[in-house]
């Protein structure tokens, strides 16, 4: 069934809508990892299973269901696999503009029983339940919901709730024409919004930060952290709370989406600005060790955070990028820590359940998975 959310410009221009949630407190010093994680564990990967797929994508473990996701599809988005035979069980989405189709690809996410499909330029989420791809229900009659979400806030990253909202990042307005557009709702840096109302809050202790001044031509120094904020992780516990990554470095947050309050916060690098040259002005940040998280997966119990660069300072002094798994319970209070082997031709993944570890070495003929069990 078909459900799209229209707003007027009014509806966010409106103060009464918006909220402040920030309560200001002294500069949080940052975390040291080996204080936090004195004892690391080693991973032992062992040969899983190989796929007959040649394409290029992305692995996402579900379950008993390997999902191959095409970002760049050409003819359809990839496809899902039975984990344990290899063998194909369905199309995961074509590609098309029909309305059961995809026209293009931006980014996904697997939320309870379905997987959401952004198209960020178009604003668009569309979702479908994980049983009809699975159970390979012909194309057409596959049911989904659409959300076409307002092109008046300033959307960096969104993900739809089971309740039917949306729990969307606000970026700074970058370009000369969306000047326009920063009212107070856009001042701050989460937006939960569904078609009757839409709340604001704002998440950043600014004075935590001691980035360098703008120069010519660069974006503020809040300017800055904004993007890095709004352009990091997210995942969902329930419809209760979400932790968030700030994009290119190692910092987690959660947030009670119900009051609209952070509730704890992880700080293991220092943001840094990254100085613009004559072509182009950087929009992004960086820290002295190379760190940020690019995977992060969330159980009831657990946060899990792959994070990639030098993990010391031992190892920046040997120039050792490593990766390694971070876990933290919902409090931000940390759990283990797991060191992933250095190995090539590939990527890790982890799994849906947050139980394992997987390595998907990228064959010229054939996908290889690679396992290792997480025991948390």
């Amino acid at each position: 069934m078909k459900t799209k959310m229209q707003f007027l410009l009014l509806l966010i221009s409106v103060s009464f809508f918006s909220c402040n949630s920030t309560i200001k407190k002294p500069a949080v010093s940052v975390s040291n990892i080996d204080t936090d994680f004195p004892i690391t564990e080693e991973l032992e990967l062992n040969p899983f299973n190989k796929y007959d797929i040649c394409y290029e994508g992305v692995c996402a473990i579900d379950d008993s269901i390997l999902w191959y996701i095409k970002i760049d599809g050409t003819d359809d988005f990839g496809a899902c696999y039975n984990l344990r035979t290899g063998e194909k069980l369905s199309t995961i989405a074509s590609k098309g503009r029909a309305a059961h189709e995809l026209t293009v690809l931006e980014g996904f996410d697997m939320v309870g029983d379905s997987i959401q499909f952004y198209t960020y330029g178009n604003r668009i989420i569309k979702s479908f339940a994980k049983k009809d791809i699975i159970n390979n229900v012909p194309m057409g009659e596959r049911g989904f919901s659409l959300i076409t979400t307002p092109d008046s806030i300033l959307i960096s990253r969104m993900i739809k709730l089971s309740n039917g909202s949306v729990l969307a990042t606000i970026r700074p307005s970058i370009f000369e024409y969306e000047q326009t557009k920063m009212n107070e709702f856009n001042q701050k840096t989460i937006a939960i919004f569904n078609d009757k109302e839409a709340k604001s809050y704002e998440t950043i202790d600014y004075e935590n930060f001691d980035i360098e001044k703008a120069g010519n031509k660069e974006l503020s120094s809040n300017d800055l952290v904004k993007m890095a904020y709004s352009d990091g992780l997210v995942g969902i516990k329930n419809n209760d709370v979400a932790v968030f990554s700030v994009s290119n470095q190692f910092i987690l947050y959660t947030f009670d989406i119900n009051d609209g309050n952070v509730v704890n916060e992880r700080i293991y690098t220092k943001m840094q600005r990254i100085k613009r040259d004559k072509s182009f002005t950087p929009f992004s940040t960086k820290n002295d060790k190379h760190m940020k998280i690019h995977s992060m997966k969330v159980s009831d119990e657990h946060i899990l955070c792959m994070v990639s660069g030098y993990l010391s300072e031992e190892d920046k002094k040997l120039g050792l990028l490593k990766e390694a798994i971070f876990v933290f319970d919902w409090g931000l209070n940390p759990i283990k820590k797991f060191d992933l082997p250095n190995r090539e031709n590939g990527y890790y993944c982890i799994s849906n359940d947050c139980n394992s570890v997987y390595f998907c070495e990228k064959n010229e003929d054939a996908l290889i998975l690679y396992k290792a069990d997480l025991n948390i």
